[in-house]
């Protein structure tokens, strides 16, 4: 079963989340508040996905904790794919998305196929 960290600050966006990638898939699925709660239970979870919103307040946002978390990975381990969302466009973020090393980027609104559809396009590009 494939680990996904959910992480943003919204409460309604993560439940949100939850809900779609429990109907679409067996996932055993973590959330997370901000960027470094991420970073933390990235660390001893290890997850295959985290999906993260790129604007959230704390100490660092998504693009921050994406870097951390791409960084943290040991020798030998591989690093958990990252697909970042935000309401920014992509033209806005295109060179900070590759400077982190995220894997992918969605723009809001997304619809939950569409999101389905992303996830398990990167799981079968790992494979």
């Amino acid at each position: 079963m494939k680990k996904i960290l959910i992480v943003d600050d919204n409460p309604d966006i993560r439940a949100l989340l939850h809900a779609t990638l429990d109907l679409a898939q067996s996932f055993e699925i973590h959330e997370a508040i901000d960027g470094v709660t991420a970073v933390e239970i990235a660390r001893s979870l290890k997850p295959d996905l985290v999906l993260m919103d790129i604007m959230m307040p704390g100490e660092f946002d998504g693009l921050e904790a994406c870097r951390r978390i791409k960084r943290q990975a040991g020798d030998g381990e591989v690093a958990p794919k990252v697909l970042l969302v935000s309401a920014k466009p992509r033209h806005q973020v295109r060179q900070q998305l590759e400077d982190v090393g995220a894997d992918l980027f969605m723009a809001k609104p997304f619809g939950p196929i569409q999101l389905v559809e992303c996830i398990q396009g990167l799981f079968a590009a790992k494979a």
